[in-house]
């Protein structure tokens, strides 16, 4: 009796297992000649007809397992169609942002087979890839001409009526970003890429999201060993890492870096002409609160706060060159950012414990000069160009303090009218404790100019300025000064000492002190100045500045 059970369990099991194994061998006929036609479908649906035929695309490879819903991609490549570029162009319904892709290998996980053949809806719960190389080009609309076109979720219809993925997930492929106008020199690569992007929505109810960036929830995007030249090859720069948050909204920059590309001496080799060169970089630089949608679709850039840490900045100029005399009206700080082609709203910017010189080279002795100011810290606010925000507040500030030639203390402050037809800027600034020894390693360098004895106790000034012309209003007290002029020998090369000027000027010119004798001082008010159209900003203050110091430094 139990051997004849155990023959019909026995049979029983072999029948089961048989018709398992046949509709295992149903299952995967189903799904080479169904359900890879499908996605191919699908896929062909989201690239081209979600696209308006912008893109066109070439797949290589599809594999399908219909257990667990697994994809195999293999060499897919998305192009911009250069045809149906033209005509979107013309009528400017270009996208903001157009992608071209060149998947080698990706796996997507988790298909919700049933509804996407019986409710047209895409599920995935993983699209995953670490072979790929991506490149962003953007496009800047328009506003006044732009052609309204079907938004992504409504172009896909009826073939697909919405799409769910809960991950996609890039692991160290290649990225490219550039503007679609070849002339602009920003064209940012990356060696690593990865992005994590969660709970990506596209229908009606995502595209109206306020939260979400590009239908995702959630964006944590990564790029590492940013390299960027400029149109000329004059300049590159480079980036540790560059990491944005979607949730926090932030966007951090880890070790920048910018400079010429060339040494000084070849570049000024190659050129030959006055220009200053930069040399920049920072430990960290943090936007908060800031939406990078909006920067992207809609060329604005905006924070609620730029927290830049440990910048190092330095200017040099070589004065033994041909000088330049290009105009430099308009040009001041605030007109720079009313001209800027991005929208742009940063309520505050932060330099925190920066360092910065001026270095110059003496076209006559060849010698160098440098200010120097260090432990800097700089608060901006109300940077922005964007007529609304200028309406509610017309004026940008900036405070700054920091060491000046190593140990004064020196402050400045300036307020910059957004909504002024000729650059109208304020400034006010002090300077304490300031000895001859610190300025002969600027006069004797840069002027030939020798200053034995000095004691600046204190200096305050106030600039009113616009594109032509400033006042100034200058108040110094200042204790034993005298000042030695020399001059290079023709015959020998040697530096001497101009004697006889140097005794009349100490004499019968300059005042030794102020407050003078009877505690009387002088001070000037009013002064004013006329700008060269070759004088930058700061060089204008300087000079109404001086021009007030000369009328409290020289006898009437």
């Amino acid at each position: 009796m139990i051997l004849i059970k155990n023959f019909r369990y026995r049979r029983l099991s072999i029948i089961i297992g048989g018709f398992l194994i046949l509709l295992a061998v149903i299952l995967l006929v189903f799904v080479n000649f169904f359900l890879e036609p499908v996605l191919a479908k699908k896929l062909d649906a989201l690239i081209v007809q979600g696209s308006d035929s912008l893109y066109t695309y070439r797949l290589g490879k599809l594999t399908a397992g219909f257990f667990g819903g697994n994809i195999r991609v293999e060499n897919l490549e998305i192009k911009v169609d250069s045809n149906r570029y033209r005509v979107l162009e013309k009528v400017h319904a270009l996208p903001a942002l157009t992608i071209e892709l060149n998947l080698q290998r990706g796996d997507i996980k988790g298909i919700g087979f049933f509804s996407l053949v019986l409710g047209r809806k895409v599920t995935i719960r993983e699209i995953f890839s670490r072979q790929a190389d991506i490149v962003l080009i953007r496009h800047i609309p328009d506003t006044q001409k732009v052609t309204i076109h079907p938004p992504l979720w409504k172009a896909i219809q009826p073939a697909i009526s919405a799409i769910a993925i809960n991950t996609i997930k890039l692991d160290g492929v290649k990225f490219l970003y550039k503007p679609a106008d070849t002339s602009q020199s920003v064209k940012l690569q990356f060696d690593r890429f990865d992005a994590l992007v969660g709970d990506i929505k596209i229908d009606s109810v995502g595209a109206t999201d306020t939260n979400r960036v590009a239908f995702a929830k959630d964006m944590f995007l990564k790029f590492h060993d940013m390299k960027f030249r400029t149109a000329d090859s004059s300049y590159k720069m480079k980036a540790e890492w560059i990491t944005y948050s979607s949730k926090t909204k932030t966007v951090e920059i880890d070790s920048f870096k910018l400079q010429p590309t060339l040494k000084k001496e070849d570049f000024y080799k190659n050129y030959g002409v006055q220009a200053s060169l930069y040399y920049i970089e920072f430990n960290k630089i943090r936007l908060t609160n800031t939406y990078m949608d909006r920067f992207l679709r809609n060329n604005i850039a905006s924070a609620d706060s730029v927290i830049v840490e440990h910048p190092k900045i330095n200017v040099y100029l070589d004065k033994s060159q041909e000088k330049l005399f290009n105009s430099k009206i308009g040009s001041y700080p605030h007109q720079k950012l009313l001209k800027a082609g991005t929208l742009i709203r940063m309520k505050n910017i932060f330099f925190q414990n920066a360092f910065t010189n001026y270095t110059e080279k003496n076209g006559t002795t060849g010698e160098e000069g440098t200010l120097e100011i260090k432990n800097v810290n700089l608060q901006i606010t109300n940077a922005t160009n964007d007529p609304a925000w200028i309406r509610q507040n017309n004026t940008c500030t900036a405070k700054a303090e920091g060491l000046l030639l190593g140990t004064s203390p020196i402050a400045a402050s300036f307020v910059f009218y957004l909504d002024s037809s000729n650059g109208r800027f304020d400034a006010e600034g002090s300077i304490k404790n300031v000895t001859a020894a610190q300025l002969n390693t600027i006069s004797v360098p840069l002027s030939n100019t020798q200053i034995p004895s000095l004691t600046i106790h204190s200096l305050h000034f106030k600039v009113r300025g616009e594109d032509f012309t400033a006042r100034a209003d200058v108040q110094m007290h200042y204790n034993n000064f005298s000042i030695v002029l020399r001059k290079i020998d023709e015959e020998t090369g040697a530096v001497v000492t101009r004697k006889f000027i140097t005794k009349l000027l100490n004499r019968y010119v300059v005042e030794q002190n102020n407050p003078g004798p009877g505690g009387v001082e002088r001070k000037a008010e009013n002064v004013a100045f006329s700008r060269l159209t070759s004088q930058s900003f700061f060089g204008v203050i300087w000079k109404a500045v001086f021009a007030g110091i000369q009328k409290i430094i020289l006898k009437t």
